[in-house]
């Protein structure tokens, strides 16, 4: 097998909105006899795509991913950036019914809310799930400092959550699990604590949970996920630096000004308002599935259950219920 054919198998896999130098630096890790540099890989994908230059391009013009050449964006030969612009993270028109919920915080779940939107999903016959965020607590893996916990602690957790997208996958045939912060945490700890096995993939949370056997698509916490007009983020990004969530929906309004749900504050609101050309713009920010009165918040506050039933139309538009719960009752 060529470069060009190897090229070529990666870019497939891969899909077309795959930056380049992300998919080079995974072409150079997993085949470096082939692309000993990061830069050999890219040269590769750009020569499958006709962006070689001079006479190159006439060898892979009748061949799967030649692009017609466009007007040049570097005249002047200006060295090559690492990084391509972030496109968002686009879910399937097909996915056009669901839930969705986030903060379960396992095993710190609670079992009246999420009956609840189970029960409410069967009666339905919603069969779509978007865990927005926070699925995981990973609470040992945070930067704060915790009381010890048991060295059979962590896999049990593991082995729970594991068990309990099983159960989901019995409701919901089709699962898409946006990264939270909670659920970075343990990236992250492999990433400062444990450098050596971070770059093997046996040991991040889509194969420690089988995600992939399960069928419940990772969403990597950098993407914005689009679903027709609405934005979906978990929340951390853009509420960090913390605020006073009077109403949390009108801040995520103050920073997105457009159609936009979140997770991660754990509180039910809404807030609308129309712009200069009374184009209605609402955000929405979900209830939890998990313990209201947390180790760091021992007296409650302001949260609540709940989550959230989506409908996009074939336009783009959107239906949303946002739902509260109390006392594993549906509001």
């Amino acid at each position: 097998m060529t470069k060009a054919d190897l090229a070529r198998k990666y870019r497939k896999e891969a899909g077309s909105k795959t930056p380049h130098a992300e998919l080079a630096r995974k072409m150079h890790k997993e085949q470096p006899i082939m692309f000993p540099t990061i830069e050999t890989a890219r040269d590769s994908l750009r020569y499958i795509e006709g962006k070689s230059g001079g006479r190159k391009a006439k060898f892979v013009k009748e061949t799967e991913f030649f692009m017609e050449e466009k007007r040049s964006t570097n005249p002047y030969a200006l060295p090559e950036p690492d990084s391509d612009d972030l496109e968002p993270y686009r879910l399937p028109k097909s996915f056009n019914d669901f839930i969705l919920a986030g903060d379960f915080h396992i095993p710190n779940h609670r079992m009246p809310p999420i009956n609840a939107m189970i029960n409410y999903a069967k009666e339905n016959k919603i069969t779509k799930l978007f865990i927005n965020g926070d699925l995981l607590d990973n609470t040992p893996f945070s930067k704060w400092v915790n009381e010890p916990v048991r060295p059979s602690d962590v896999p049990r957790w593991f082995d729970m959550a594991k068990d309990f997208l099983k159960t989901l996958k019995q409701t919901f045939t089709e699962i898409y699990w946006l990264e939270g912060n909670h659920d970075f945490w343990f990236k992250r700890f492999l990433m400062t604590k444990a450098e050596l096995l971070f770059g093997d993939k046996y040991f991040h949370l889509e194969q420690r949970l089988a995600l992939n056997e399960l069928g419940v698509k990772y969403i990597d916490q950098k993407y914005l996920v689009k679903a027709g007009h609405l934005n979906i983020v978990h929340g951390h990004i853009l509420f960090r630096g913390g605020g006073s969530y009077a109403n949390a929906a009108r801040m995520l309004y103050q920073k997105t000004k457009a159609n936009t749900i979140a997770s991660h504050v754990h509180v039910e609101s809404s807030h609308s308002e129309p712009d200069l050309n009374d184009k209605l713009i609402t955000t929405f920010t979900t209830g939890c599935m998990c313990s209201l009165r947390p180790d760091y918040q021992p007296y409650g506050g302001k949260a609540c259950h709940g989550f959230a039933h989506i409908q996009i139309k074939n336009n783009g538009d959107f239906n949303l219920k946002n739902f509260r719960i109390y006392k594993g009752e549906i509001m």
